[in-house]
């Protein structure tokens, strides 16, 4: 079990003195610096009767600790653990890290530049076969590269599935819109017995049973089961496969991101149907 609590930093091993840890406590929010590079945190530093308390989880992603909560004797166990890294971008000034385990599988994502290190939540590596690609591209449109990070989340027979994460040199994260919601809106299907339709913002694609090599089918092509993300320039793009079965599908939808009012928003989406089923 994880633990959930905050550590003083001015007590035990968080003595600000004998560390290479400095925090700022102003400007608010406070900042933490471990030896001389700030360390973006998921919950930041509070400052509580003169005491600056940071979360059990974050000490110990600070220092290389696993920390661990044992509820039947009520101890906190910290633990050496050293992260690896195994990603990079081609000009090895971005890495991503993580804590390696026994089986190959990395946990506690590490994001680490030459200017900041941050803790990339909610993502495990179950195969270093399908690691993140970093690459910069400059989505914004205000002349700077940003980091753009696209991690595996889903792969397997008739399955695989991205998500991207962006972030400015400065650290901050930009939003991304969900692909999969903007292909939901403007995807429709349905299937009859001699064909399936499909209708792309209003531009309707038949397709006659006859052409499949599954033969008949019971229920209305999807989507999703295959996302991926790709850059094209300085370009964001989003394709998902259309299914009609388990292991069979008719073409992709694509769709490309423009940066509006701090979001990278969908733009409309583009059908294109697998040669072997047009006429």
């Amino acid at each position: 079990m994880k633990a959930k609590g905050w550590i003083i930093a001015t007590t035990a091993a968080m003595v600000l003195s004998a560390t290479s840890i400095m925090v700022m406590a102003k400007p608010d929010p406070i900042k933490v610096m471990l030896n001389g590079t700030e360390w973006v945190t998921e919950a930041a530093p509070v400052h509580i009767d003169d005491e600056i308390m940071i979360p059990l989880q974050t000490f110990g992603k600070l220092f290389g600790k696993q920390v661990t909560y044992d509820s039947q004797s009520n101890t906190v166990r910290i633990d050496d653990k050293k992260q690896v890294p195994f990603a990079q971008s081609d000009d090895q000034t971005i890495q991503i890290s993580g804590d390696a385990s026994e089986s190959g599988t990395y946990e506690n994502l590490t994001l680490k530049t030459q200017t900041f290190s941050r803790h990339i939540p909610g993502y495990n590596v179950d195969n270093p076969s399908y690691a993140p690609i970093i690459e910069r591209a400059d989505l914004t449109g205000d002349g700077k590269k940003d980091m753009v990070i696209i991690l595996t989340t889903g792969y397997g027979t008739g399955v695989y599935t991205s998500n991207p994460l962006v972030y400015a040199e400065t650290a901050e994260p930009i939003p991304v819109e969900d692909a999969y919601t903007a292909f939901l809106k403007q995807f429709d299907s349905k299937v009859t017995d001699k064909q399936v339709e499909l209708d792309i913002r209003g531009e309707r694609t038949v397709i006659p049973i006859s052409k499949l090599q599954s033969g008949p089918v019971k229920h209305p092509p999807g989507i999703g089961s295959v996302m991926t993300y790709t850059l094209e320039g300085n370009t964001l793009k989003a394709t998902t496969a259309v299914q009609v079965s388990p292991a069979e599908f008719i073409g992709d939808l694509t769709l490309s991101y423009t940066f509006k009012n701090g979001l990278l928003q969908a733009g409309d989406a583009q059908f294109a149907l697998y040669p072997e089923y047009g006429s």
